[in-house]
């Protein structure tokens, strides 16, 4: 029998999509060995937090959740994998209340660290699983999901780490170099996941457009997942600019299945920012890439983006052109980040930082702008129909995602948690952004996910 049959664990995933796979696997591993998955927070024996560090806002939760999660299980086995447990010290981490830290390209051994823990008859100090070097790392973490636990989509890691140099991003440093996982296990593992009952899969990677293994792209990978009998629903993780070709556009507008989304990270509408983040795009690039988009997908396609605010160098007119970059680009849905130095970047040593004021209210124009951008172009969908895939149902309501990336709540009981509806003016069940008459009961969510 396993030392960890029986035991119950707790999972945290902070981040980003690729976290949440991660989060999700090992939930996998674990199970398959007996133990027994909890929903957080509890009284677990065990309590995973997949970390997140690409801003300091995230490094500074982490910690927070650490200490937290110490204090209500003082007698649990607190693990920390991911991006911020890949840098933080030892003596950091024992602070923190840490047991066990496993960094990138190490989950796979979580199941024989926890064995280890449990048999050994004295422990010292936190038992550290990270490569001294990951930056230079091109091993396959082989994670394996069976079916989705805490969600009810499933994300599909594709693609690791990222060689790219953005003068900002402390991620290449973290996650390791660029790496792609065989299409052969994608295709096992995507058919796996459908056999389980999910629908809807979302591929995910760190820098998902340079997936590349043997000869296949992401067009390829595509081309092979969409003809996966049973999937009904198939999306991209984040998607640079760059990567969206015409090879990719045409396996998005061929495959039945592919959901007309896309969330392509602008940061900023200004070229002189652009060349200080080193994004290897300008504006005029940006807008020609939107452009193809849209004639290729139709102009119905949801376009979702990610900006940054307060940039070293971002004047008040600079800021200005990104606004009206998201503007002409017809974006819905914007992540609006203020800047975050991160140690060991170029960007953190940058010169000519707006002030704190300054980007509080950048932030502040950004959302705003946001929130009339998506109530635009959701209100595109009023009277015409589409599907939602149901992801829950509380008090009579249940909520989840049309196909085009609009969350809509319904008038339907927890049965229909997991499946695909069709939601149309006419139906009984009404999707509340799918109707001219909003009732009662009904509530319009323009939130982030």
């Amino acid at each position: 029998m396993s030392a960890i049959t029986g035991r119950t664990f707790s999972v945290v995933a902070l981040g980003c999509r690729t976290n949440h796979y991660e989060a999700d696997a090992v939930v996998s591993m674990l199970e398959r060995r007996g133990a027994l998955f909890t929903p957080y927070p509890g009284s677990p024996d065990i309590v995973f937090l997949f970390t997140c560090s690409v801003t300091s806002v995230a490094d500074a939760k982490t910690r927070k959740l650490l200490r937290r999660a110490r204090r209500a299980n003082p007698s649990a086995v607190i693990v920390a994998c991911g991006c911020s447990a890949q840098e933080l010290d030892d003596e950091e981490l024992s602070r923190l209340g840490v047991d066990i830290v496993v960094g990138n390209r190490m989950k796979q051994e979580i199941p024989d660290a926890l064995e280890g823990w449990f048999e050994a008859p004295v422990r010292a100090g936190v038992l550290s699983l990270r490569a001294d070097d990951v930056s230079e790392n091109k091993q396959w973490d082989e994670l394996f999901l069976d079916r989705p636990r805490i969600g009810t989509r499933a994300f599909v890691k594709v693609q690791d780490g990222c060689s790219r140099s953005c003068s900002y991003c402390a991620v290449p440093r973290l996650r390791g170099a660029q790496t792609s996982r065989a299409p052969a296990d994608v295709r096992e593992e995507v058919s796996r996941v459908i056999a389980s009952g999910c629908v809807e899969v979302l591929l995910t990677g760190i820098h998902l457009g340079g997936y590349e293994f043997g000869g296949t792209n992401l067009a390829g990978l595509i081309d092979l997942v969409s003809s996966i009998p049973g999937l009904a629903r198939l999306r991209l993780g984040s998607i640079e600019p760059f990567a969206v070709g015409g090879d990719l556009l045409r396996a998005m507008k061929e495959s039945p299945v592919f959901c007309r989304h896309l969330h392509i990270p602008l940061q900023s509408g200004d070229d002189s920012v652009l060349r200080m983040m080193r994004r290897g795009y300008d504006s005029a690039d940006f807008s020609r890439i939107v452009g193809s988009v849209r004639r290729t997908l139709g102009d119905d396609v949801h376009l979702s983006t990610d900006l940054i605010a307060g940039f070293p160098g971002e004047t008040d007119e600079a800021f200005g052109r990104s606004l009206g970059l998201l503007e002409s680009a017809g974006f819905g849905r914007v992540h609006v980040f203020p800047f975050s130095p991160r140690a060991g970047t170029d960007a953190a040593s940058m010169e000519r930082r707006p002030g704190q004021q300054a980007v509080r209210e950048r932030v502040s124009r950004a959302v705003a702008l946001s929130e009339r951008l998506l109530s635009g172009y959701a209100s595109r969908w009023i009277g015409r129909s589409d599907t939602a895939l149901v992801e829950k149902s509380e008090r009579g309501l249940a909520s989840g995602w049309t196909t085009h990336y609009i969350r809509v709540y319904v008038k339907a009981g927890k049965n229909f948690v997991g499946r695909e509806i069709l939601i149309n003016p006419k139906s009984e069940i009404r999707g509340i952004l799918l109707t001219e008459g909003i009732e009662p009961l009904d509530i319009v969510d323009f939130s982030h996910e």
